[in-house]
């Protein structure tokens, strides 16, 4: 992932979740951040909407950090690998 992509990403996420970002290390999991299922849905949602990409419809749970970095890394490949409307 780009350092500035996720510097962003990482900002967003304490910002959305009112979380200290030194606590967002990549192992971190996101049920210890106190962050529940729904919230992350949520926040994926917003970064779709932000980031102008789309989630894939099924995907590995997102545990830790690095899970949603990832994620959110492979969405921005695959909008920058589609085809031009």
């Amino acid at each position: 992932m780009d350092e500035a992509l996720a510097a962003d990403v990482k900002r967003m996420i304490a910002e959305h979740f009112g979380i200290d970002a030194d606590k967002l290390q990549p192992d971190a999991q996101i049920a210890s951040l106190g962050i529940d299922s729904l919230g992350m849905i949520e926040f994926m949602f917003e970064m779709e909407d932000k980031l102008k990409i789309r989630m894939a419809e099924s995907r590995a749970p997102l545990v830790t950090v690095a899970d949603v970095m990832a994620e959110i890394d492979r969405a921005v490949a695959a909008r920058g690998a589609a085809p031009a409307a």
